[in-house]
This record gives C-alpha cells, sequence and structure tokens, in this order.
C-alpha cells in the first residue's frame, strides 16, 4: 500500500510570517497555484480513500489538487496547537513572550500558550496511522492531505525515530510518499514536486 501525503499550499499565515497552528486561515494565491500545480503531478493516480486536516488549508488543498474526490475529514492530522498565539506575527510574539516564545518554537511546546507539545500532536497523528495500516490488503492508494506538522511525524514513525523539524524542508504543496507492506514502513519520495505514479 502507498501513502502519498500531500502538505497544504501556502496559506495567508505561512505568507504573512505568522503562528498558523489551528487557525482557520485559508490559502494564499500563490497557496493555489500550488495546490493546482500538485493535481498535475497526482493526476492520473487513481485513489481508494482519502483523508484530509479539517482546517481550511488543507481542504482547499484537497479540493484543488484532488478534484472529485470525496474527503474524509479528520482532526487528528491538524498541525501542532499554538494556543493563543495563533495568528499572531512572529515578530510580535517574540517582542512580547521573548525567551518563552523562542523556547517553545524551539522545543515544539506550545503549552505555555495553551496549546501542545510535540509529544501530544505525536500521539493523536500515531492514532490516524494506525487507522491508515489498518487499510493495508484493502487499499493500494491512500492520499493524506496535511501540514508540515503530519508529513513530519508520518516521517518519525516510519523512520523509527524522531527527527528535528528544523533539519528536514517540507515544501509547501509537495508530496512525500511511503510504502506500507508487512507491517513495516518505507520511504518512496521525500518533499516531491513532480509527476508521481
Amino acid at each position: 500500500m502507498k501513502v502519498y501525503i500531500i502538505r497544504h499550499g501556502e496559506s495567508e499565515c505561512n505568507r504573512q510570517n505568522m503562528n498558523c497552528g489551528w487557525s482557520q486561515t485559508p490559502l494564499s494565491p500563490l497557496g493555489r497555484e500550488q495546490a493546482a500545480a500538485a493535481a498535475k503531478y497526482l493526476a492520473g493516480i487513481r485513489f481508494d480513500k482519502v483523508f484530509c486536516s479539517d482546517l481550511n488549508r488543507a481542504r482547499e488543498t484537497c479540493a484543488l489538487a484532488l478534484p472529485g474526490y470525496e474527503p474524509v475529514l479528520t482532526d487528528k492530522i491538524r498541525e501542532i496547537s499554538v494556543g493563543c498565539i495563533s495568528e499572531h506575527y512572529y515578530e510580535d510574539n517574540l517582542r512580547e513572550y521573548g525567551e518563552t516564545y523562542t523556547e517553545s518554537v524551539i522545543n515544539q511546546d506550545f503549552r505555555a500558550f495553551g496549546g501542545e507539545s510535540k509529544e501530544q500532536m505525536a500521539a493523536r497523528v500515531a492514532d490516524f496511522i494506525r487507522e491508515v495500516e489498518a487499510q493495508d490488503g484493502q487499499c493500494e492508494r491512500i492520499a493524506v492531505v496535511g501540514h508540515e506538522g503530519t508529513v513530519h511525524q508520518f516521517f518519525n514513525h516510519a523512520m523509527g525515530y524522531p527527527v528535528l523539524l528544523e533539519h528536514l524542508s517540507i515544501a509547501n504543496a509537495s508530496v512525500t510518499v511511503f510504502d506500507y507492506s508487512g507491517g513495516r514502513w518505507s520511504l518512496v519520495a521525500f518533499s516531491y514536486r513532480g509527476a508521481l505514479e
């Protein structure tokens, strides 16, 4: 079974250098172009199931990149929650919260702002990954439209150890492909923007 994970196109929060989190920020004009471009390199692939984060930027990306599919919406693959600093500018957060904000970003732990830690996010995405694994033998190809954090958590799960997000470059509207068979994950393509099979 192949699992294709599509990161959403650029959002307005991305464009304006804001923390997104669980914000319902829409795609930017560039983000819509990126999502439409993703449709071209996903063309010809038939998906048995499509899952999508319930946040607007993922839903818009799904509609543009995978037209004709009725996705299963889920909150399990949302981006990490950043709590009350969602839709606030990076520089404003740094000025207001200083070291607390800096450490939260470095450690991917936003509980100081009413958000999540990376461990909490990992646990909920792991629940979703187990649901995907249960589809092996029933589905040949599954698409998952989510966020940078979604791709990161799948990567960590597949590799079997945590890789720091800062060491990965996950482009907007890129596709990361994994193969799952015999209870094992393998990486096929990472943050790819080109024709796929």
